[in-house]
Order: C-alpha cells, then structure tokens, then sequence
C-alpha cells in the first residue's frame, strides 16, 4: 500500500469512527437533556440520517481544486464540531426553553436539528467528496470501498464506545479524545504534504481545548448550564444513564437524564408507594422492592416487621449514591442487587410476599416489559399464597383523556389475566394492588389496626369512602377489552407514547398522514435502483431495532452488548461491501433483485425465529449468538446491496455516491422512526417483519421488471 492509500484509508477510517462515536454521544447527551424515550431516540436519529444524507447529496455541487489541503481541513472541522455542538446543546436548552418545562415534540425536533446540522453534514459531505477524489485519482469506481473503509472505522467504535470509553470516560473526554485522534490524523497528513500553516494551527488549537478543559473542566460547566440555581453535589455518565444530584435549600434530588427521580423530604410519596401494597398483607416476612429504594421506600417498608427486602436496581450507580442521602449502611434485612429485576425473578429461589413495582411508566420499550403478560406470569411464580403486587401509575382521578383510558384499561386486562382481584387506590398516583386474596380500600382502619405510624397514610389524612368512589370513577371509565400487553406486542408502551404527544396537543395522526405523504413523494421520484436501497436502509434499521428491542426483552438492557449488536451489524457492512469487489466484479439488475428478495426473506424471518427461540430457549446464552448472526447477516445483506447499487448506477462519480448513500440514509432515517414508535408497539415483531419485507419485496419485483 502507498503513502497516498494509507492517507486515504486512514481518513476514511477516521470519518467512519467519528461519525458513529459522536452519535452515540450526542444521542446520550440528546437523551439526558430530554428525559429520552424511543420517541426521542426516533427524532434524534432521523434527523441524524436525513442531515447526513443532505450533507452527501450537497458533494456533488462543492468542487475542490486542492483535494490535499481540502481532506486536512475537513479533518480539522469534523474534530472541532462535536464539542461546539454538546457545549451548545447544553447551554442554550435553559435559555431557549423554559427552565424545568419538558420540550414538546416539535421543539426537540428543531432544536436536535439545528444542534446537530453542521456536523452530520459536513460528515455526509466528508464521505461524498472521499469517494469521488478517490475514484476519479484511480479512474475507477471505488465508492464501496470508501463505504466499507468507514463502516470498519464505525466497527471500530461502536466495540470501543460499548466495552471501554463509556465505562470509563464522560461525554466530553470522549469527544476530546476524538477531537485529538482526528488533529493528529490531521498533523500527520500536514507534515506529509507539506502544509505548514496547517501545522502550526492544529498544535495551537489542540493545545488550547486540552488545557481548557483541564483547568475549567466542560464537564462541570455544561452541568451547571443545565442546573441552575442548584448546587451540584454529584455528577457521572453512566451506562445506563446521567446522573445527578443537586442540592437546593437543604433539600437533595436526583436527577436520571434530567429527569427527577426522587429527593429527601418527601414522606408522601415513599408512604404511597409502600403502605398501600404491604397493609393488605396478613403477615408479609418476604418483599421485592424493584427501584426506589434509597429515597426513603425501605424504611417504610422496615415498619411491618419483615424478615427480608431484597432491592433490585438496575443502574449499580444509583445504589452507590445511598451515602449522599444517608450516612447509614442499610438495614441487616434488606439484600441490594444491581442486576436486571426480570433475569433476577426468573432465577431467584425465594418467594414473596409483596412485591413493590416502583418503576415509571412504561413509555420505554425498557420498562414495558415490567408491564407485559410474559413479566406478570413469570413473577408470579415466585409469589406465596395470596402475596401482594403493586405498581404506581400516574393519576387521572380527575379526568381521564382517551389515550389514558386506552392505555390503563389494557394495563387493567393484563393484570386481570394474571390476579384474581385488582383494587385502585387512587392518591398522588393511582396504585394498581393485585393479588388472588381480597383486597380492602379501607386504608385508614387496616393502619390503625396495624398500629403504624405515619405522617401521611393514615386515617388523619385519608377518607376511605372518597378514596372508594375515586376509585370506582377510575374503574367505571376503563374498557373491557381482550387485547393484553405482551413482550413483543408491546401495546401500552404505544397507548403510553400517544398519551405523552397528546399533552403537547400534539395530533400524531395528521403527522402520519404527512410523513406518508412526504415518503410517497420521495418514492415517486427515485429510480427502482434507488428506490432499492431506500427500502434496503429501511430494513437496516427497522431489523436493527428488532433485534436491540428483542435482546432488551430477553436479557435486560445490557448496554455492552447492545453495543456490540451494532458493532456486529457494521462489520456485516463492511464485509458485504468487501465481497461485491471479490466475489461479484460484474453486476446486473438481476443481481440487485435477487438481493433485495433475499432481505424480504430476512426481514420476515427474524421476528418468528426471535419469538420461537424465546418460547424454546428462555435466557439461553444460544439466543444471543442467533441475535449476533441475523445482525452479521442482515449487515452483509444491505452493505452487498449498497455496492451494486453505485456499481449499476449510471453517471458521474458524485451524483453515484451522493443519491445512493442519501437515500440509503434516509430509508435509515424514516425506518428507525415509524419502526420503533409505531409499528413495533402497535403491530408487534411479527407483523413489523412483513412490513419491512414487503418494501423490499416491491423493490426486488421492480428491479426484476428492469433487469438486463
């Protein structure tokens, strides 16, 4: 290999490396500020993709003369962006919004538009003009091998960001590092082509930022952007989140993602939670506590005498941050686990008395599955006799919109197939007790029969005959359905999304009829080839995200591997990119067809394979080799389907690189959108899969009518 290869291959490594390792952050930043659900998570990456894209489709207007100096400037531009954009992002979300006040959807939208626009189009411009300099130096067509450089860049990263810098590195450090590995790229290519301005700018520039942020640190200053007024006793990014804890007037919070989960001083809500649930049971000596545990919950919990707690949390970190609330160790009783409470019920030996469900709602595809059927059945067989189960929803005493009776109403029919008796009680949240025992409303008198003291939860406080009719309005205005909540028909999660938009008085049907209709434009106007891989980028994304949604069901959220799922499906990229040189040197359109069919079949296939292999193999280490190969595959799949597709098209290099890899982002873009938000929770995997495939069916029918 020359120097001149190395410099490109180096270059385009960078591009592919940056690209990805600054999604994952600013996405984990994005997330942090706007209390992220998939909702979120959709607008973020499309607007990702669809930026990207526009940035590819502008290359082939913008000519340089000097393509050296041009790729060392690029290089430096490309490191710089991402840290204006997370400083921007942080200081300006509590000067253009409200401080506190959660962003509507069309605010995110615009607001991740403009925060993320110059850097993803001037990467998508990066990798347009790459493969035209490249296939013009070499007078040959190499924009898959450009495609497939990058795609090992962004393996490269996605494996780093999984198993190493987000354990170990903050937000920042790792844009810094970033910053720093694509300047010394940048340093490297100025003393081998000579460009001694460069030089002397990128050590001027590299200096200062280092230096900056080890004096000033970023870190504390975007957070005390983001908190105003407090003072920030605690921060860390975290893999299963941010955190944070701030301290105002002696009181403490702690903040996951912006969002508050609980602060000292708040004896309501801890008594809520705990005293509904546990005063229905006779004697409990058993109780699993899932989240919650160290704003105050156990030591309500610690008041019936029990013999054990064992709390389970997800996020290790949160448990940590007991000392910051108290100086005492926990009680002798009470057993701290930091592990997935669904992988944990189904192995644990013990059996409960009560189970306290202290969770949000489920407007996470990560929390629906503590809300879903499949969960339920498998708690249950770790219950005694007549135990006690209780999960807290937000309140809707007073009214009761559409969308919230929806949403409880299949909630209440998931329930009902799994318990015998469900009792409302309704407080500052409706609580959903369920057992197989009868339940009793009459909070105050089981208290005072018990002898135990609160400063809310008592018979001073609480009227039992209001609390029955709130709960018998509440009762009356759900419907009787059959549908239940399962794991891969994730129903409430979607009743859940549409109730957040609506309070935004967000109208999510004439936003539909408007993608709809902008997607049909925009298929009208492509070609059967490109078209092909708009409906291949689609099924990229949308079999993407079956499969994370599916791993997350099955095992928990175990970010590591989540991130080598991705890292996988990359690799598949390149690999495919790699066999159509090798393997495939003269293609036709028939070829292409028979790609796009063989996605069709892929896309309909995983989700029956995802549900048997769960029915058969339940948390078998096999299922997560089989979810590791139908991310290889499918990633081979689309990266071969790619590399044809710029090889068959006609015309100048430029206009070949920018239209294929604009409207394979933008298939990307639109299908990790309707996928995750939509279809996914209002359709199930299954019908999802035929979905896909079917789009990639009408292209590989098409391309078939047009082949040689």
């Amino acid at each position: 290999m020359t120097e001149t290869e190395k410099s490109f291959s180096w270059t385009i490594f960078s591009l592919g490396f940056t690209s990805i390792s600054i999604q994952i952050v600013l996405l984990r930043e994005f997330l942090s500020i706007f209390y992220g659900n998939e909702l979120v998570i959709g607008i973020i990456l499309t607007n990702w993709m669809i930026l990207t894209g526009a940035g590819a489709f502008s290359g082939r207007f913008i000519i340089f003369k000097n393509y050296q100096k041009a790729i060392i400037n690029l290089l430096i531009v490309i490191a710089t962006l991402p840290l204006l954009s997370i400083i921007l992002l942080n200081y300006l979300r509590n000067i253009l919004f409200y401080v506190g006040v959660q962003l509507s959807i069309s605010e995110i939208f615009f607001y991740s538009l403009f925060i993320m626009l110059p850097f993803c189009v001037t990467s998508g411009f990066f990798f347009t003009f790459l493969s035209i300099v490249i296939s013009e130096k070499y007078t040959s067509n190499l924009i898959a091998k450009v495609y497939a450089i990058e795609s090992v860049g962004s393996v490269t990263a996605g494996i780093l960001m999984s198993l190493l810098l987000s354990f170990y590195l903050s937000n920042v450090q790792i844009i810094i590092l970033i910053f720093i590995f694509n300047l010394t790229i940048a340093l490297i290519l100025s003393f081998r082509w000579n460009y001694t301005c460069n030089k002397v700018f990128i050590l001027i520039l590299a200096t200062s930022i280092v230096m900056w942020n080890y004096f000033f640190s970023f870190d504390k200053i975007l957070k005390e952007f983001l908190f105003p007024g407090q003072e920030i006793e605690y921060y860390k990014n975290t893999p299963y989140g941010n955190l944070v804890i701030t301290k105002t007037q002696g009181q403490k919070n702690i903040y996951e993602n912006s969002l508050l989960l609980f602060s000292t001083n708040d004896p309501i809500t801890n008594e809520e939670s705990v005293h509904y649930a546990m005063v229905q049971s006779q004697n409990p000596e058993t109780v699993l506590l899932i989240s919650g545990g160290i704003s105050g919950t156990i030591n309500e919990i610690l008041k019936y005498n029990v013999r054990k707690i064992d709390y389970v949390e997800l996020n290790p970190f949160i448990i940590k941050l007991k000392i910051y609330f108290s100086e005492k160790e926990f009680d002798r009783k009470v057993n701290a686990i930091a592990k997935d409470a669904r992988i944990y019920i189904r192995n644990v030996k013990e059996k409960y008395d009560v189970v306290i469900i202290n969770l949000p709602e489920p407007s996470t595809a990560q929390i629906n599955r503590y809300y879903t059927d499949e969960f339920l059945k498998e708690l249950k067989n770790k219950l005694n006799s007549n135990a006690v189960v209780s999960y807290g929803l937000v309140s809707s005493v007073d009214y009761m919109s559409i969308e919230a009776r929806k949403f409880k109403s299949v909630f209440y029919q998931t329930l009902k197939n799994n318990f015998k008796n469900i009792l409302i009680v309704p407080g500052y949240r409706d609580f959903f007790i369920c057992s197989d025992s009868i339940l009793n409303i009459n909070i105050p008198d089981l208290i005072e029969q018990r002898g135990i003291e609160n400063l809310y939860v008592n018979k001073y406080y609480l009227d039992a005959d209001i609390m029955k009719q709130r709960s018998e309005f509440i009762l009356k205005n759900l419907e009787i359905s059959d549908v239940l909540n399962t794991d891969f028909s994730p129903i409430t999660y979607y009743h859940q999304i549409i109730l957040w938009l609506t309070q935004f008085e967000f109208d999510y049907k004439y936003f539909l009829s408007f993608l709809g209709l902008v997607l049909l434009i925009l298929i009208l106007r492509m070609d059967v080839i490109s078209y092909g891989m708009f409906a291949g980028g689609f099924a990229a994304s949308g079999i993407e995200l079956i499969l994370l949604i599916a791993f997350q069901i099955m095992y928990g959220y175990v970010y590591q591997m989540i991130g080598v799922i991705i890292a996988i499906f990359m690799f598949g990229l390149a690999i495919g990119a790699f066999l159509q040189s090798k393997f495939l040197s003269t293609v036709k359109m028939i070829h292409y067809a028979k790609i796009q069919f063989s996605v069709f079949l892929i896309s309909v296939l995983i989700p029956f394979a995802i549900i048997m292999l769960n029915n058969t193999l339940q948390g078998s280490e096999i299922i997560f080799i089989i979810i590791i190969s139908f991310a290889f595959l499918t990633g081979c799949l689309v990266g071969l389907e790619f590399a044809v597709a710029v090889n068959i098209k006609k015309g100048k290099y430029g206009n070949i690189a920018s239209e294929i890899y604009s409207v394979d982002m933008i298939g990307s873009a639109i299908g990790s959108f309707i996928i995750a938000v939509f279809l996914i929770p209002l359709l199930g995997f299954i019908y999802s899969g035929f979905f896909i495939g079917g789009m990639n069916l009408i292209g590989s029918v098409l391309t078939f009518m047009k082949r040689d």
